[in-house]
């Protein structure tokens, strides 16, 4: 993508030329940029697309308090009404309430009063909470509030929401998506979500967002059209050194900001006093409440075995069975020895299956060790597909398109097409086990006993699953599970985290209606090692050399 130098330097001048600080000490000075202030700007008027326009539609910030982010969202509301020519340009500066909507547009219209260019080209309307456009007055900034009635004719060109992690409500939640999808018909829309941490189990948005920069960050995924910068400290860093203060903290004077290491100590020092630490924690460290225990380190699943590679599929079942998946992959799996893990969907999510077979390879100490080796599928409705890559941030559209998902027509997904996968896999494969959660799963599991198919169930609880869940872990972080690098089976590793309870422990189910996380394709992979575990030191996974014939002296 074209990338505009002048662009981005035409951002950076507006705000150390034109603006002026609007608060404290700071009063009446010319707003230098601090670096990570920089690369915001130049990252997002900068990257530009064949056309000309913005290509970033999406930016999150997650930066600790006092690090300058009201103003500076102040100054982006002010530079994109300037800049934007079409008539009826809408900006929004929002917040979970109207107090904090209003924090943004005070700052704005002192920011205006201040700059005597600005004065020429803007009128403040203090009674409707509007800046408009001089010689467009159909053009406004409006400071809203996401718990309120926005109407109809949202047609943003850009949006600022302030604090995002109070966002909660359906309310809040439904205004988030009527501003961040209202500038859809527009030639470029941009929307800017930015805050401070939250408590993890009460700011789901907020989250998922964390959680969707996260993994663009580690490469887990990739969208062009979304940038992200998550400044925190890290969950076992020493809340009490100054390292971790100035980690944590951009804006920090060693970091080429503006505020002294001495007002964190401060408030560090009062938060031991006070036994706040959590708060301290959360508000100057970035450091979520009531983070999961993540279950995978991704480095670990990376190092694992590449001696395959994962491929998407060329056709779907039963049209072509022979054709179903390139024939060198075919031919690596063709009547080895298998175990089958189903987790169903409610039928309008993601359903997953993992065939899953045993072999042989040299542990780290080089013995001889059983590896495992993980064929997945996975599907979702067609109706579904655009919904859920805009909820959940994950680019279905692409993984569809280049075969890792199947899609089932309409809004539901059709469990006769995992029946037929099932029914392929025990043609091709020794297929030992079909392994359900029995949950949801009768309708298809009840007639495949009845045909002769050996199916097991699988209840989903600490008893049951923490030997797997160990198993698995274990696996990953001696490099045995050969997972094949595929992208959904990768995602899923990510999201994982884990419930513990009694020494024991099991993979934690997402909500999926707060979170945008998924492990279906693992889960389904737990069912199978469940019982492919017991058949490790059986004589038939234990070879002896007259399995190839007879030996001839």
């Amino acid at each position: 993508m074209p990338f505009s130098q002048q662009a981005a330097d035409a951002a950076c001048n507006f705000f150390e030329g034109v603006l002026k600080h609007s608060a404290d000490e700071y009063w009446g000075k010319p707003f230098l940029l601090v670096p990570w202030q920089e690369e915001v700007l130049v990252q997002v008027f900068g990257q530009l697309d064949d056309d000309g326009n913005r290509l970033i539609e999406q930016v999150y910030l997650e930066v600790p308090k006092k690090a300058g982010k009201t103003e500076f969202a102040a100054g982006l509301v002010l530079y994109v009404s300037l800049i934007t020519i079409t008539p009826g340009c809408q900006v929004y500066g929002a917040g979970a309430a109207s107090r904090q909507a209003m924090n943004v547009y005070r700052a704005a219209c002192k920011m205006v009063e201040q700059a005597p260019i600005l004065q020429k080209q803007f009128r403040i309307l203090r009674g409707t909470n509007r800046i408009l456009k001089r010689c467009d007055p159909d053009s406004f900034y409006a400071a809203v509030a996401a718990d309120g009635d926005l109407g109809d004719g949202v047609n943003p060109a850009f949006t600022v929401m302030d604090e995002v992690h109070r966002l909660k409500t359906r309310k809040q939640l439904e205004n988030w998506d009527v501003l961040s999808n209202g500038g859809i018909t527009r030639r470029q829309t941009t929307t800017l979500a930015i805050t401070t941490a939250g408590v993890q189990a009460e700011s789901p948005l907020a989250w998922r967002l964390h959680e969707k920069t996260r993994k663009i960050n580690e490469g887990i995924v990739s969208d062009p059209k979304f940038f992200g910068r998550i400044y925190g400290a890290a969950k076992d860093d020493d809340p009490s050194q100054p390292a971790t203060w100035i980690k944590a903290n951009p804006s920090l004077i060693e970091n080429g900001g503006f505020l002294p290491v001495e007002k964190i100590r401060a408030k560090y020092q009062s938060a031991l006093a006070e036994g706040t630490l959590t708060a301290f924690k959360r508000y100057f460290l970035n450091i979520w409440d009531q983070k999961e225990d993540r279950a995978i380190d991704m480095l670990q699943w990376d190092a694992c075995p590449t001696d395959w590679i994962a491929a998407p599929l060329r056709s779907r079942l039963p049209e072509d069975k022979l054709r179903a998946l390139p024939q060198a992959l075919l031919k690596r799996f063709i009547e080895r020895r298998a175990w089958a893990g189903v987790d169903l969907s409610m039928t309008t999510d993601l359903t997953a299956l993992a065939f899953t077979f045993l072999a042989e390879g040299y542990g780290p100490d080089l013995k001889l060790l059983p590896h495992y080796e993980v064929l997945p599928f996975f599907w979702m409705p067609q109706a579904s597909v655009l919904k859920l890559q805009r909820k959940d941030g994950m680019p279905y559209e692409r993984w569809v398109e280049e075969g890792w998902i199947e899609t089932c027509p309409g809004s539901c997904i059709d469990y006769r097409e995992v029946e037929e996968r099932l029914k392929w896999g025990a043609e091709m494969f020794d297929l030992e086990q079909i392994c359900w959660d029995p949950y949801n799963s009768r309708q298809i599991s009840v007639p495949m006993i009845e045909a002769g198919y050996k199916c097991m169930d699988v209840r989903q609880g600490l008893t049951t699953l923490h030997e797997p869940t160990k198993k698995i872990l274990e696996l990953i972080a001696q490099g045995r599970l050969h997972h094949g690098n595929h992208p959904v089976l990768r995602w899923n590793a990510s999201c994982a985290s884990l419930v513990r309870k009694n020494d024991l422990i099991m993979l934690k189910k997402p909500d999926r209606e707060r979170e945008s996380s998924r492990i279906d394709g693992l889960s389904a992979t737990v069912d199978a090692l469940s019982r492919a575990i017991l058949f490790e030191n059986q004589p038939k996974f234990r070879k002896s050399i007259f399995d190839n014939g007879p030996v001839i002296v």
